[in-house]
């Protein structure tokens, strides 16, 4: 539950909906943006001006994703209740959808079409240029297999917490090659 990891109290509980919004508002200040997995490509493009990135950083392969087959039919009164279990969260979303879509119609949807578009293009070179190809090991959810042996196209093929050990370790070193010299010549003025 989404709403339990930012400190709103136990979603089990029947929290006063004005103490979910509260934490709504007090995370829209921590957070610069919040991105809507339904619209990846536009949250990726709101991103990429924030950072002062260009397309080609936020660039992916969609992974992770179940064959349709493999996918839960769910009938209505299901999903309604999901609903309810998943209040805090639902209220969560609710919020920060709403703000999305302001900063989408605030970017200007022609030139959010038009991003995205490019986008979607760099992804399907990037796809070209790493010779990947879709695979299913499990036979359920989408993984890639690449040819082309550079550093970008393994590591897009990579599991998420591969990626992750990867970059940590980067990170580490970077770390401690930088801040050694950082504190030989910091000076206590």
């Amino acid at each position: 539950m989404i709403a339990d990891y930012f400190g709103v109290k136990d979603p089990r509980k029947d929290v006063p909906e004005g103490e979910v919004l509260s934490k709504a508002r007090w995370l829209n200040e921590a957070f610069d943006l919040v991105m809507v997995a339904e619209r990846f490509d536009e949250s990726l493009v709101l991103l990429k001006h924030l950072m002062c990135w260009n397309t080609e950083d936020v660039v992916y392969l969609k992974a992770k994703i179940r064959k349709p087959t493999y996918r839960a039919k769910l009938s209505e009164a299901q999903k309604e209740r999901l609903r309810q279990l998943n209040r805090q969260d639902v209220i969560l979303y609710k919020f920060f959808r709403e703000i999305f879509e302001e900063r989408v119609k605030a970017f200007g949807e022609e030139r959010m079409q038009r991003e995205v578009e490019e986008l979607r293009q760099a992804n399907a070179r990037l796809i070209d240029d790493c010779g990947a190809k879709p695979s299913w090991p499990t036979g359920r959810v989408k993984t890639w297999t690449v040819t082309n042996d550079s550093n970008l196209c393994k590591m897009l093929s990579m599991e998420g917490y591969n990626v992750q050990n990867q970059l940590k370790k980067r990170q580490r070193l970077w770390v401690a090659s930088n801040l050694t010299y950082d504190l030989l010549t910091w000076s206590f003025t």
